[in-house]
């Protein structure tokens, strides 16, 4: 389906967002890419201005949910959606890859979020009401099911932040490297590597509520 007008200038002003930083892109350098005419006000028929239109962008990519969708169902279950017949950093470690794919979906959004501090505040809210508000009661409470039943009283929120955090900050580091990280660590060891810790930190939790 070819794409609207609309959806071009939101789609190419995210793009140069990302690259150049919000202050220092223009609206005719918008319209140019999107393939309307520079300078010429077509931006302003879809949007008052750059602050909205980036708020826009932003909220319209975030709603792309892609693998998402299955963690936000009602009824999911961590434990028989990811690596069903695995161990506990099998399942680990395909939960960081859907974070990791994740964040490459949001590339230019995470790259004004992380690089750019020119950017209205406005656009930090729906980032953190569509994206941090959605992932991190669903990845806690995610956490806490691997944990079982013992380690339900432990605060997987923090948990949760430490995991996102550490998968944020290996993508960061690669996109600065143009791709590769500078300590020629592979995506996939680095997830396995969180993995395994993150596994630690949920079997010592259901241990140490075991103890007399």
């Amino acid at each position: 389906m070819t794409p609207s007008t609309r959806e071009r200038i939101m789609t190419e002003a995210l793009r140069l967002f990302g690259e150049q930083g919000f202050a220092k892109t223009s609206v005719a350098q918008i319209e140019r890419a999107a393939g309307l005419s520079s300078g010429a006000g077509g931006l302003y028929r879809h949007f008052r201005s750059k602050d909205e239109l980036l708020v826009e962008a932003v909220s319209s990519r975030l709603s792309e949910r892609g693998a998402l969708k299955l963690f936000l169902a009602p009824d999911f279950s961590i434990t028989a959606a990811l690596a069903p017949a695995g161990s506990l950093v099998d399942k680990l470690t395909a939960l960081c890859r859907i974070g990791l794919d994740r964040i490459d979906h949001d590339r230019d959004v995470n790259r004004i979020l992380m690089r750019d501090n020119s950017v209205p505040a406005d656009m930090l809210e729906v980032f953190r009401q569509q994206e941090y508000a959605v992932v991190m009661p669903v990845l806690t409470r995610g956490l806490a099911e691997l944990a079982g039943t013992p380690g339900r009283e432990q605060d997987w929120e923090a948990t949760a932040a430490v995991l996102v955090g550490a998968i944020a900050h290996f993508w960061l580091i690669r996109d600065i490297f143009d791709g590769d990280h500078p300590a020629n660590v592979e995506a996939e060891s680095y997830l396995r590597a969180t993995a395994e810790m993150i596994a630690a930190r949920l079997e010592w939790a259901g241990n140490e509520e075991e103890q007399p």
